[in-house]
């Protein structure tokens, strides 16, 4: 398609389809940058070294390896090491309910847009068919092919957006999954219950159940006529 193509078809649905064209714009650069930031760090991905790198904090990389070398910073107690997840979980959520509230409206924006120019070309069409002679014809179909052009663009730039936004949520309840797990076994390891969690597993392993006692064994222990009135 040629860009004469391309002005022609704008040209057709009317100032609308220049709004739409912003809001396209807007959505997919939207859309785009919140894909890169949730799929680019290693936070969702393998946990394999995890564990390691909260041992070893220097030796952690990519995101994971930040925000164990943020939390463990100067040794801090178990409170201080929570109260820092938190903050890690604030700043990651925050900004992914910031930019995916703004491509949810964009969404809902462009059908919106659309109706916008399907009203405004059965406006131009009623004209049409007002003015009558024979001119009449050309001003019905115009308007008919900018209601329905209108709407199609509509439809066509909200449809991936809605995919697109449940794709970042899905992964954005991943990422707070991954920093509760990081969390947790950050504390493990600060608060050592990995030993205690070990001592209670030997513990049950050695309790053995105490035998039931049986009406024999109380008549061999009372005697045989111990039961028995004077």
């Amino acid at each position: 398609m040629s860009i004469q193509e391309i002005f022609s078809i704008l040209q057709s649905g009317g100032w609308v389809m220049i709004l739409l064209a912003i809001l396209a714009l807007l959505l997919y650069v939207t859309a785009f940058d919140l894909i890169h930031y949730v799929y680019s760090g290693n936070l969702g991905r393998s946990r394999k070294k995890w564990l390691d790198w909260v041992h070893r904090p220097e030796e952690g990389e990519g995101q994971v390896g930040e925000i164990v070398q943020y939390t463990q910073h100067g040794n801090p107690s178990p409170k201080r090491i929570q109260q820092r997840f938190e903050e890690v979980r604030f700043e990651t959520s925050s900004r992914v309910k910031y930019r995916l509230g703004l491509l949810n409206t964009l969404v809902a924006a462009a059908p919106l847009a659309g109706l916008l120019g399907t009203v405004i070309g059965m406006l131009n069409t009623f004209s049409g068919l007002a003015a009558g002679g024979g001119e009449s014809i050309g001003l019905v179909a115009g308007g008919i092919r900018e209601a329905l052009l209108t709407t199609q663009t509509g439809l066509m730039i909200a449809l991936p957006g809605v995919f697109i936004s449940l794709v970042i949520k899905r992964r954005k309840g991943s990422l707070e999954e991954a920093i509760s797990a990081l969390e947790s076994m950050t504390l493990i390891h600060k608060t050592g219950l990995e030993a205690v969690v070990a001592a209670e597993e030997v513990d049950e392993e050695d309790e053995a159940p105490a035998p039931a006692v049986t009406e024999p064994a109380i008549d061999s222990i009372l005697g045989e006529g111990a039961l028995q009135p004077a």
